[in-house]
Order: C-alpha cells, then structure tokens, then sequence
C-alpha cells in the first residue's frame, strides 16, 4: 500500500461522522410507524401497556442491533448484511441471503413510500404519487452521500423537533382520567407494527465504508439509534394515551393528541413533523436500497455510486409492491421481510465466530442465539397469507438479482 504525503482535505474525508450515522439511524427508524401504530397498539394493549409494548420490542430487538455492531466492527466496509453472508457463507450461499437482504428493503421502502403518498395524496391518487416517487427518487439518488447526509440529519431534528415537544406537553398536561378499555385487536398485529417502527437501525451499517472511524462510530450509531427511538416511541404513545381517551379508533392520532395538548400551533408542528419524517425515511431507503443489490451482485468492484441497473431495478419492485398492496398489508411484510435479514445476519455472526482468522471469538457471538429466538417469536404471529406471498417476492428477486448478476456490468 502506498501512503500519501499530503495532507487529507475536507472533500477526501469520508462523508458520514458519528452523528450523521446516528441520524441515519433515527431517520432510518422514526418514519411512518410511529404514526400509524399507536391506535393498533392501543387495540391490544390498552393504556399504559402500549407503552411498554414499545419499549419491550426495543429491548428485544437489542441483541440484534448488537449483532449487526458487532459485524460492523469486525467489516467496516459497504455492504451490511451481504457482505457478512460473504464472509461466513462464500460468494454463491450468500447470493441468496443477499437477495433476501435486498427482499427486506424492498419492502420497508414500498411501505414508507406508500405511506407518504397516502398522506400527501390519499384516495385513489395514493398509488400513482407513490409509482412517481419513486420513479422520480430513482433519477436522483446516484448522487454523493455528503448532500445526502446533511438532508437526513436535517430532516430528522425537523421530525423529532415536533414529537418531544408533544412528549414534554404530555408530561406536563394535567391527567384526563377516562374508563380503562379492554382489548380488542390482534396482539399480533400490534407486535408486528411496532416491530415496523423500530426496524431501521440495520441500515447503518450498509455505508460502513464511507464512515469515519468505522470500528467504533458504526456500532455506536446502530445501537444508540435503536435506543433513542425506542424511548422516544414510548413517551410518545404514552403523551397520545394521555390526551385521546378514545386513541384506538383514532386515524391521526399524534396531530390529534397535539390540539389538546398545545393547541393549533403543535398540531400544524406534528403535522409538517409526519411529512418531514415520510420524506426523510423514503429519501434515506430509495437511496439506501439499490446498496443492498450492487453489494452482492457487483462484488468488489469500485463503482461511482450506486449502479444504474441497481436503482433501476429497485424502482420497479417499490412500484410494484406499492400498486398491489395497501399500507397495513406493505406494514406486516415489512417487518416479515426484516425479520428474515435478522435471522441471516445473526447466522453469520454465529458462522464466522466458529471460523479461525475472522477475528470474532465464540464468546462475542452471544447476541446472535437471542437474535434468533425473538426472530422466531415474532414470526410466530404472522398470517399464512403473509409469509406466502413473503417466500413469492423473494423467490422472483432472487431470480431477478441472479439475472442481474450474470449480465454484463455497465457505468452507473
């Protein structure tokens, strides 16, 4: 290797610092969920048991987001979740883990992308504002992610801005006692929404190689993201809990929880606050997708961005899923579809903790079993229908992602 003299200019820094990656992971994580799963929540979980709902999925889902910090540090480059199938599995094992990698994000990104067309849409327009979305992210998203940085850290203190000064009303607000109500959803369906609004934390590692200090700022912003959206979800359920005595069969629950609480002005705050945090999580995953295919069917190539068959292949599935399927449904094949990339990461974490030379010992794969019994708990609750039509798209992308990768390369 042949190191250069001169000194390291701002443009030759790598783009993402400890707090921008963090930002990725809260931007990541505080999305559409938050919005709408409350009232589910509340259904099942009445009072301040929904609360708790959130905040025991997230610590739940803490030794996931411990696995994935852990591989970070041990691979700090690109390519998340397929990169670390490479490594424990070899180069044709890990195609498939990757396809499915590809799978979950796809997914999560029809689901936020859905969810703000419907709100700025809604109706029978929703689905063609989410095709253009989409169709119009896919032009724009092969530029650098120093821009994009600045966007997702800027778009999530407008987010979280609104939302703490409703948690802080809330703490503050006198109590407006109402008759307990029992429960009459699904739990199910409760647990897998709330799984929905905290999954997000995987993506940071995905840009690993474009991280300062990757070995130490990736793990931290991975976990510390799951953390603070986990308590914030939890302060927030309970501020909605507080101010709506019927927050079940509410449809707008933060905005409608911010007129008792701060009047008009918090309401308008909450509501730019949904549209700032749709539009950061759906800018952040249409950027951050394309990444999970060209990591497993490009391999070690430098490419100038995000490959062009990449994004465009990306594009068209988020449309798809988007025309055929509505919001709740997108919301519980998200999180099935998640579910399938934790329980491959956690294998891979348990495969190259048994391989000497990869440089993680046995005793720090201990995350990993956890990861798997909540991987199965969760999965416990989902629909036949729901894991069928999961196994369909992952079959058709992991035939498209193979076609992809026998074709020829071509400049992005």
């Amino acid at each position: 290797m042949i190191l250069s003299s001169r000194p390291m200019k701002s443009e030759d820094r790598p783009p993402l610092g400890s707090i921008t990656l963090l930002a990725l992971g809260v931007n990541g994580i505080v999305g559409v969920g938050i919005f709408v799963a409350p009232p589910i929540v509340a259904r099942a979980f009445p009072g301040v048991l929904g609360a708790l709902v959130y905040l025991a999925i997230a610590v739940a889902c803490l030794p996931i987001a411990l696995t994935y910090a852990r591989l970070a540090r041990a691979y700090p480059r690109d390519g998340g979740p397929a990169l670390y199938a490479e490594r424990a599995y070899g180069r044709r094992v890990s195609f498939a883990i990757g396809s499915m990698v590809w799978v979950s994000a796809i997914f999560s990104t029809a689901a936020v992308t859905r969810g703000l067309a419907e709100q700025l849409a809604g109706g029978r327009w929703a689905v063609a504002v989410a095709i253009a979305i989409s169709l119009a992210l896919a032009v724009v998203n092969l530029r650098g992610l120093r821009a994009s940085a600045w966007g997702w850290t800027l778009l999530t203190v407008a987010k979280l801005a609104p939302m703490i000064a409703l948690v802080a009303l809330g703490v503050l607000a006198t109590s407006r006692p109402h008759a307990p109500a029992a429960s009459t959803g699904p739990r199910g369906a409760a647990l897998l929404a709330v799984l929905f609004a905290l999954q997000g934390f995987e993506i940071v590692p995905l840009p690993a190689g474009q991280a300062r200090d990757p070995e130490r700022s990736v793990p931290r912003a991975t976990v510390g993201a799951l953390l603070v959206a986990g308590g914030l979800y939890a302060a927030v359920h309970l501020a909605c809990d507080r101010a709506l005595p019927a927050l079940s069969s509410s449809t707008s629950p933060l905005p409608e929880a911010a007129v008792i609480l701060g009047g008009q002005g918090l309401s308008r705050a909450i509501a730019f606050g949904v549209v700032a945090s749709m539009a950061g999580i759906v800018v952040g995953m249409h950027a951050m997708t394309p990444r999970y295919l060209a990591a497993f069917t490009l391999g070690d190539r430098p490419t100038p961005g995000t490959p062009t068959r990449a994004i465009a292949a990306s594009a068209v599935l988020v449309s798809l899923l988007c025309a055929v399927s509505s919001l709740p449904e997108l919301l519980d094949l998200s999180s099935i579809a998640v579910l399938a990339q934790y329980a491959t990461t956690a294998l891979s974490l348990l495969s190259l903790s048994r391989r000497p030379g990869a440089g993680i010992a046995p005793r720090e794969a201990w995350p990993a079993p956890l990861s798997l019994v909540v991987v199965a708990v969760l999965l416990a609750h989902a629909s036949a229908r729901e894991l069928a039509i999961s196994a369909a798209v992952a079959a058709v992308s992991i035939a498209l992602a193979y076609a992809l990768a026998r074709s020829p390369s071509r400049a992005p």
